[in-house]
């Protein structure tokens, strides 16, 4: 799968990017959405045919409400009237873990159960980008200079990686609305100034996690393609 390392060389194209625009998570999400194509040949079809669409940065409406949804792949003309089969919502945590993490956290499973009220068995995916470094420079300009104190940032990482471990995922559509399906975690070493690296060792998830990008897109595809093919 190569949405990490793409979006790592998309960070280096645009260093000094505001982590809070649109542009970074667009991007994402057209690496997330080849690497779904390749791993899901039922979706890739679909697509092909025209069956059902896929649209970024996309209003999601339900009887009561209506949110903005990073990657969706639906069935339908125009909304609101749109059925969601599957989403992908990404999420990065800069700094401030101990912050960001909880409200990641909450902006996660409220996502969750609003795709799920678009509809019941839509899959719904979260994808976390967590920077590892302890001196990322916030382009705001607020945060010029500001003094920064020190972390044992793969501590700090760690901790944040296991609040979404334990985030129990949707296996069947009678589960509850508010979990995810799948849930995925890209770690990388961005200063905010100086090239970005992609980290893969720990505390990275490790091949063998549910939050490995591979396992992640696994996951989406298996659970798409038992539900809509």
């Amino acid at each position: 799968m190569r949405a990490p390392a793409q979006y790592v060389k998309w960070v280096n194209e645009n260093l000094g990017f505001n982590p809070r625009s649109q542009r970074n998570s667009d991007a994402l999400s057209d690496f997330v959405l080849a690497d779904l194509r390749a791993a899901c040949p039922v979706l890739d079809s679909q697509l092909r045919a025209g069956r059902v669409k896929a649209a970024k940065n996309m209003e999601v409406f339900t009887k009561v409400a209506n949110r903005n949804v990073d990657l969706v792949i639906f069935k339908g003309e125009a909304n609101p009237t749109i059925s969601v089969l599957a989403s992908v919502e990404n999420k990065t945590i800069m700094a401030a873990h101990g912050k960001a993490r909880k409200n990641r956290y909450g902006d996660l499973i409220a996502y969750a159960n609003h795709v799920h009220n678009n509809r019941r068995d839509c899959v719904a995916a979260g994808l976390l980008v967590i920077n590892i470094s302890e001196a990322y420079e916030n382009p705001d300009g607020f945060a010029k200079g500001l003094a920064r104190n020190r972390f044992n940032m793969e501590k700090v990482v760690a901790d944040t990686i296991r609040i979404f471990e334990q985030t129990p995922l949707r296996n069947d559509a009678a589960e509850p609305s508010d979990q995810p399906e799948a849930l995925g975690v890209i770690i990388v070493d961005y200063d905010g100034i100086h090239p970005a690296k992609l980290v893969t060792r720990p505390p990275a998830p490790q091949s063998n996690s549910a939050l490995h990008y591979d396992s992640f897109i696994r996951r989406v595809s298996d659970i798409y393609a038992a539900r809509c093919g």
